[in-house]
């Protein structure tokens, strides 16, 4: 079975670090543009696919210049720096000549230690007692409905005691989860103006980290079981805000986390 989130992010071997995809108009928002989760998610999978990769994906740092707009999309990889477990990466994004985003990518093997210690999962309902979003909503971008999500915690469009949110998340299809769709997961949560205001305030991301801490055990033990997004925000105000994302498995293993401003109007 070939899974939508693939389908959408195969890229094009060019040669020399080079790879060519068109925009996805699955994973578009209705702006017209990329959603942002997809474009991230196609700079990991360049750094994946780059014959020179010896390790698993760990951290991506990446900017959104500009909107990625529908038509052909290249990808330029270079291998910044390497040392013997990590590797440093640069990839470029542009369309028609012109830069679009760029993000830099660690891979880096790492071996397990006897220090095991990470914060507590939230204590949230679950995804069963938790409030479905509709797969159609005209409300929403039309590649929300590929993400079965179940609000645990947190009203959008109300003014709620703080932005904090909780959201269950699973791909529709059955998809399990990997690193390179962990980059396109954790851009999903909506934006914290949706939670402190009763008003619709359009905005758009400007930067976005994101930091995987899950093995490759940790992954397929999470599977395609709904993941526990915990999204907390430390501002709203002049124009710009916050958002700070933790994933966890359903049984309680942090998989990843990602921060990012936004401007919003």
């Amino acid at each position: 079975m070939t899974f939508i989130f693939d389908r959408e992010t195969a890229l094009v071997a060019q040669g020399d670090g080079q790879f060519t995809i068109e925009a996805s108009d699955v994973y578009r928002n209705p702006t017209g543009m990329a959603f942002g989760g997809w474009v991230a998610a196609i700079a990991a999978r360049a750094v994946e696919n780059h014959p020179e990769c010896r390790g698993p994906l760990v951290s991506q740092q990446i900017i959104y210049m500009t909107g990625v707009g529908p038509g052909e999309v290249a990808l330029s990889v270079k291998l910044l720096r390497a040392g013997s477990s990590t590797q440093f990466w640069r990839v470029e994004l542009s369309q028609n000549g012109s830069l679009t985003n760029a993000a830099d990518i660690v891979t880096s093997t790492r071996r397990p230690t006897d220090i095991d210690y990470q914060i507590a999962i939230p204590t949230a309902k679950s995804p069963e007692e938790s409030i479905a979003l509709p797969s159609i909503n005209p409300m929403a971008p039309a590649w929300a409905a590929h993400f079965d999500q179940r609000i645990a915690k947190g009203i959008p469009f109300a003014i709620n005691d703080s932005p904090e949110a909780m959201v269950w998340i699973r791909e529709a299809d059955g998809r399990p989860v990997d690193r390179v769709s962990l980059f396109s997961i954790l851009d999903t949560p909506m934006p914290r103006t949706f939670f402190v205001t009763e008003q619709f305030r359009p905005g758009s991301t400007v930067s976005m980290a994101t930091y995987i801490y899950a093995s490759d055990d940790d992954l397929k033990a999470a599977g395609s079981d709904f993941m526990l997004l915990r999204v907390t925000g430390a501002t709203v105000r002049n124009s710009a805000t916050d958002g700070r994302v933790e994933l966890w498995s359903r049984s309680g293993i942090l998989l990843a986390t990602s921060s990012q401003i936004s401007f919003f109007r």
